[in-house]
């Protein structure tokens, strides 16, 4: 193919269950495939994504564009973390785990393939127990890491639902000091897989949790945060509006080494 680098987007769909509700009394609107489409990518990165709700236009869409779909939503309310990919490229699923959303594809073409993880960190009550929590889901993935036999083009993507800190705080007693941001910078440092610098943040306007990080073989071309569904309203407001997105969006452009 001429085609010298990959574009993926990803994007928080907002689609979560609430007490007393169940998937089918949620929807998953076209224009949301419509907005997504905009950017042209090769690879469109779910989280928050859903099965058994309202979601025919949605798949429509994208299905008549020539993107397929590989789903990791098998826990037990049928939700999790998805990818659709253009047909010109060969996709396959490798693995998928529940705690947390996370799926791994294989995506090829003659020239290149990359090894697409998709992560979702789920969340609880920002106790101290669920900041533990959130950290033993890292370290399933991190340990997945340390165990995958292809180390090359990696390219890690999703909502990492991590702490934060100001500059003048401190880690005593407080529930982030279990899982931060340090922690997860300093665990995929490590494995040279370094979070890709992005300026501004991905939800609210002070947090950065949402995140890519790529192997060193992969060469990082642009990545940034957007928020296309700013006209809906601001990312608080469209949080109370299950299926719109209610995080920036991250779009990036890749090359990927042959092989």
């Amino acid at each position: 193919m001429n085609q010298k680098y990959l574009s993926i987007l990803q994007t928080s769909l907002n689609l979560r269950i609430e007490k007393g509700q169940k998937n089918k009394d949620y929807s998953l609107d076209g224009s949301i495939a419509s907005v997504q489409l905009n950017y042209e990518p090769d690879v469109l990165v779910n989280l928050e994504d859903m099965e058994e709700c309202d979601r025919a236009g949605y798949d429509g869409i994208l299905s008549a564009a020539s993107y397929k779909r590989i789903a990791a939503t098998d826990d037990r309310q049928k939700r999790g973390v998805s990818c659709w990919v253009k047909d010109v490229y060969s996709v396959e699923k490798i693995f998928s785990m529940t705690n947390p959303h996370f799926l791994h594809v294989m995506i090829s073409n003659e020239d290149m393939r990359i090894n697409l993880l998709i992560i979702r960190i789920l969340i609880s009550s920002s106790t101290d127990a669920d900041f533990k929590d959130r950290y033993a889901q890292w370290m399933r993935v991190m340990q997945y890491v340390d165990n995958l036999k292809d180390k090359s083009n990696i390219v890690l993507a999703g909502d990492f639902n991590h702490g934060y800190f100001e500059v003048s705080e401190r880690y005593y007693r407080k529930a982030r000091r279990f899982y931060n941001y340090h922690i997860v910078s300093e665990d995929l440092k490590s494995r040279n897989l370094p979070i890709v610098p992005i300026e501004g943040y991905s939800k609210d306007g002070f947090l950065k949790i949402d995140h890519i990080a790529t192997s060193s073989n992969v060469k990082v071309i642009d990545a940034k945060y957007d928020d296309p569904f700013d006209h809906l309203g601001t990312q608080r407001e469209r949080s109370k509006y299950i299926g719109i997105p209610d995080h920036s969006v991250i779009f990036s452009k890749l090359n990927l080494c042959k092989y």
